[in-house]
């Protein structure tokens, strides 16, 4: 029994003594990982404070968000923007489309989609763009006409992000020096939504000749369903820009062929600012019932190039749109009667192929 009680105890003060060194190897260990934190912090912390060149960092910084001013009255730096509701921004649009024109050529202006916009839609950037705006803000997840409008809009520059502005957006030199938005000055006479936008200067005549089609495909989502029929197709094309410029036309249909329809129809457009405007051309399968949507293509009007031209519907490879483009310059008198001449001989050949 002594011999016994004697070896309990000495294994007890084994026992206890590597519990003692177990208790200091964790402390060994609990020190060395805080040594090793500390050792990181510090390099962390100079990572921190590394000295950055003062004149890179002020590159950084373009632009500084600063309160809605009033249009009217105040003129302030170019690097400042304010922001506006899509709401806010059609309202001053609307009211004062002069004093907006021009608040935009000594400011950056920001306009965004309303709060009202549950479902993620989108405005028209259009208007925003033809004051002048910068940076007229969508909702990327919805695609639709809006984002073809944009995607338009910035691909005339290589796809970059930027588009220069025209320069009748762009000048106001004498505003700058009197700090004032004196409407009486010819450097803010631009008005976006004149019937006569820019009196005195050249406007423009699109002429384009819808020749054929090839290899259409049928829509994806017809009223009718997958009926296996062949589609009648007609060529829709719209130009967008200014409010006085915005215009659609259509070509007629023809019937049972989706392979090489032939149109061969001349459409007539006048454009009083060609560096804002868009051309939007859209295929329709006609229906009894309606039409479906096959494709379509917007292209700027600075990127059509004069001639015969392919115009590939967006997203698909084959499909295609032969046509022939041609810009001219007419006067305000001229183009009333050449205008009109041209509608009427177009309305006359439309009557006599009707009547065959």
């Amino acid at each position: 029994m002594g011999s016994f009680s004697k070896r309990k105890k000495k294994a007890g003060r084994i026992k206890k003594s590597s519990s003692l060194e177990e208790g200091d190897d964790s402390l060994e260990r609990q020190g060395s990982i805080a040594r090793t934190s500390v050792h990181y912090s510090r390099i962390n912390r100079q990572k921190k404070t590394m000295k950055l060149s003062r004149a890179l960092s002020d590159l950084v910084k373009y632009t500084k968000s600063v309160g809605i001013h009033d249009v009217d009255t105040e003129i302030s730096s170019s690097w400042q923007v304010s922001s506006f509701s899509e709401t806010k921004a059609h309202q001053i649009l609307q009211q004062k489309p002069t004093q907006f024109v021009r608040f935009n050529q000594y400011q950056l202006s920001r306009i965004y989609p309303s709060s009202y916009r549950v479902d993620s839609s989108n405005y028209n950037p259009q208007p925003f763009w033809n004051a002048g705006c910068q940076l007229v803000a969508l909702n990327y997840q919805s695609e639709g006409r809006m984002l073809q409008l944009n995607r338009a809009k910035f691909n005339s520059n290589g796809n970059c992000g930027y588009v220069l502005k025209p320069k009748c957006l762009c000048h106001g030199e004498e505003g700058r020096r009197e700090k004032t938005w004196s409407t009486d000055s010819q450097e803010c006479a631009f008005n976006p939504n004149s019937e006569d936008p820019l009196p005195g200067q050249l406007k423009k005549q699109l002429v384009l000749r819808i020749i054929s089609g090839q290899q259409l495909p049928k829509p994806k989502d017809s009223m009718l369903g997958d009926r296996g029929e062949i589609i009648d197709p007609f060529v829709e094309v719209e130009l967008i820009g200014l409010s006085v410029d915005c215009y659609k036309e259509q070509t007629r249909v023809v019937d049972d062929n989706g392979f090489n329809p032939m149109w061969e129809e001349t459409l007539v457009f006048t454009v009083n600012m060609p560096e804002v405007s868009l051309i939007r051309f859209l295929v329709w399968d006609h229906d009894p019932i309606g039409r479906d949507f096959i494709g379509q293509r917007t292209i700027s009007l600075s990127s059509m190039m004069p001639g015969y031209r392919h115009v590939y519907l967006e997203g698909m490879e084959e499909a295609s749109i032969f046509v022939h483009v041609a810009i001219n310059d007419i006067s305000g008198k001229v183009e009333t009667s050449e205008y009109s001449l041209i509608r009427k001989n177009l309305a006359n050949y439309a009557n006599d192929h009707s009547a065959i």
